[in-house]
């Protein structure tokens, strides 16, 4: 494989999971976040079925394999996406992205208390660092953006536990599975509670919806979702799991300048600081070891 072919993938992922932060936003300006967020998840499922029935691969029967996947659903999919779209009603999608990176740093805390993995003096030190970052992104959220914005953040933290809680549950259960066959029923089970929570919660008028956001949501469930994810397959076996890595931090990088220059969103000289220390303290935490592991993939 040509170095140029893996550039290209690398690139195209990280170009793909740094703009799901923008469609996003852009499909949530006449539609509920909970019920797009599951109308996405159930459109992938579908096309990852065709996936599955195409290559012919056979869904495992096991016990444990339907109670990973009812995990998953629930707290990969349906809990973190719900707080990840609920939030970007309140804060820019750069913003929103900068927060989300915090996962590998709540991965590492995650991993040391559930795998055991030793916490070195950089991990610890990048964990600091990326709290001093919170906490700069967070005061600034306090002082310009009043109590919605506070929420968004703390909604932003609680997914990105939860992704890196639901990461440690697969690194150690889903080893065996065919990738697809694992990530089916998740979407499935997360589409099928967000449609449900938003159908009551939020009583949707789909036929009010404009086309922005009927090709916002086939962008998240197709690009953001299938496509990526295949990408990220692929990828891994064709390059360091450090380069991989990178992809932390280049992808809150994309979405800001998206944000930017499709949006007209504007990033205060704290959250650009705090936004510096989250990813400073990605590199001091992550990069030194992530030659030993693979780095789960950060898009929304």
């Amino acid at each position: 494989m040509s170095a140029g072919a893996k550039i290209t993938v690398y690139s195209v992922l990280c170009l793909i999971w740094g703009s799901t932060w923008l469609m996003i936003k852009v499909g949530l300006g006449d539609a509920p976040p909970l019920t797009t967020a599951g109308l996405r998840f159930l459109l992938a499922a579908l096309v990852i079925l065709v996936i599955l029935l195409q290559q012919r691969i056979a869904l495992p029967r096991s016990r444990a394999f339907f109670l990973l996947a009812s995990y998953l659903g629930i707290f990969h999919m349906a809990v973190p996406y719900g707080l990840v779209y609920w939030a970007e009603q309140h804060l820019t999608a750069g913003l929103t992205a900068v927060v989300f990176a915090t996962m590998p740093l709540m991965v590492t805390v995650l991993a040391r208390l559930f795998l055991g993995d030793p916490l070195s003096p950089w991990k610890t030190a990048g964990i600091l660092m990326g709290a001093v970052g919170v906490y700069v992104i967070f005061s600034d959220s306090v002082s310009l953006g009043g109590r919605e914005s506070v929420y968004g953040v703390l909604a932003v933290l609680a997914s990105a536990f939860f992704a890196g809680l639901s990461s440690i549950v697969a690194k150690k259960y889903s080893t065996d599975y065919p990738p697809f066959a694992t990530i089916l029923l998740p979407h499935l089970y997360g589409g099928i509670i967000l449609c449900l929570v938003g159908t009551l919660a939020e009583k949707p008028s789909p036929l009010a919806w404009s086309t922005v956001t009927y090709t916002s949501i086939i962008y998240l469930a197709i690009l953001g979702s299938v496509v990526a994810f295949a990408l990220y397959f692929w990828i891994i076996k064709h390059i360091d799991v450090t380069v991989l890595s990178y992809q932390t931090f280049i992808i809150p990088v994309v979405a800001c300048l998206l944000g930017w220059i499709f949006l007209r969103e504007t990033v205060t000289l704290a959250t650009a600081m705090g936004g510096i220390l989250v990813l400073g303290g990605i590199v001091l935490a992550v990069i030194p070891q992530s030659h030993r592991k693979r780095i789960a993939g950060a898009g929304p």
